[in-house]
């Protein structure tokens, strides 16, 4: 059984800070030479600055379409393994440049010709998976505006499937204390020294060998300088790690994919915003102009964060109303310098379902 991509549209906005560190990448079936059978798409959320981020668009790929191919990957197990590899090979390229700050990764991989999606994900962005019964009229009838009157979407099943990497959560501060870290409540948010995701590629001075090199020294005096590490211990293992959570579904009938830098929320928002994304393009809306207005209604509000919207429509049944050509989309901003902060932001579920009646 296999899969059509039949609509893919992105939307990235600046909001209020001065740099722009989200970076995105889509490729569709045909793109990657040596496995015309998949397509990918990702978002990177930079913090700390753009080297990490850069690094991690640039080569990411590169490192991903290796692993495919030798061994060539067939299945979900072999799949997972080859991301793995990926991202333990872009951070050693970050320690071994000496790169500074992180980068999440929101990824989904779709072998086309099996109709397998693998999702897979560092930190806090977002990866949400709509689904539809194949027989129900719902899944590519549009429905009248005059209907939308809540974020009902009915026929389709929408789940998160990622998984937000919070230092406080309890899997992850357990993890992080095991290995010798604390999490520290300091900036009134949980965070590994001053980094609040305890998952990403890049912040190595929260990983092996360099998070011991402070091991022992009072840092108490400097501001917003943490070694991550509780007092009196050294790291066993990063504190900030490479694992990925994955997730693997697969594809019948039609489905839309969500991918999302936290600029769109937390999970549960992240969700709110996908059954509008559904709602959208059972209304006739391309998926460009979907990721469009989900972006620009966060850009409305004050202090918005760099937000990054990716919709992805994939089909299963031949009956999709729009296909798009094979191709390469990619944005890079080389060269431009972060300052460094990240203020998590949390937006309203119940103002978005204000603006929707409006």
């Amino acid at each position: 059984m296999s899969v059509n991509v039949v609509n893919v549209g992105v939307s990235r906005i600046l909001g209020a800070r001065q740099d722009q560190e989200d970076r995105y990448i889509t490729l569709t079936p045909g793109t990657l030479k040596s496995r015309k059978d998949l397509a990918f798409f990702a978002v990177y959320d930079g913090h700390g600055g753009t080297e990490a981020v850069n690094h991690v668009e640039g080569c990411l790929v590169t490192y991903l379409e290796q692993y495919l191919v030798n061994p060539r990957a067939t299945n979900a197990a072999e799949y997972k393994h080859a991301i793995q590899n990926t991202l333990k090979a872009v951070d050693q390229d970050l320690d071994r440049e000496d790169l500074r700050g992180g980068s999440t990764v929101a990824l989904a991989l779709i072998d086309v010709k099996q109709g397998i999606l693998i999702q897979s994900n560092l930190g806090d962005s977002h990866v949400v998976f709509a689904d539809h019964e194949p027989q129900s009229p719902q899944s590519l009838s549009p429905i009248p505006l005059s209907r939308v009157d809540s974020i009902t979407v009915e026929g389709w099943n929408v789940e998160v499937l990622s998984v937000e990497h919070s230092p406080d959560s309890p899997l992850e501060k357990r993890r992080v204390e095991d290995a010798g870290g604390e999490i520290n409540y300091s900036s009134g948010i949980a965070r590994i020294g001053a980094v609040s995701m305890s998952r990403a590629l890049g912040d190595l001075e929260y990983k092996k060998p360099r998070v011991n090199r402070l091991a022992g020294h009072d840092l108490s005096d400097l501001i917003g300088v943490g070694t991550g590490l509780a007092p009196g211990k050294t790291a066993t293992q990063d504190l900030v790690s490479n694992k990925p959570h994955f997730a693997v579904r697969d594809l019948h009938g039609q489905s839309l994919i969500l991918l999302a830098s936290d600029g769109v929320g937390d999970a549960k928002d992240a969700e709110e915003v996908t059954r509008l994304a559904v709602q959208r393009w059972q209304q006739g809306k391309e998926a460009k102009e979907i990721a469009d207005e989900l972006t620009q209604r966060e850009g409305r509000m004050k202090g918005a964060d760099n937000c990054t919207v990716m919709v992805v429509v994939l089909d299963t049944e031949g009956k999709g109303r729009r296909s798009i050509d094979g191709g390469r989309q990619s944005l890079d901003f080389s060269g431009i310098e972060g300052n460094g902060s990240r203020r998590r932001r949390r937006s309203s579920i119940a103002s978005l379902k204000d603006w929707i009646r409006g």
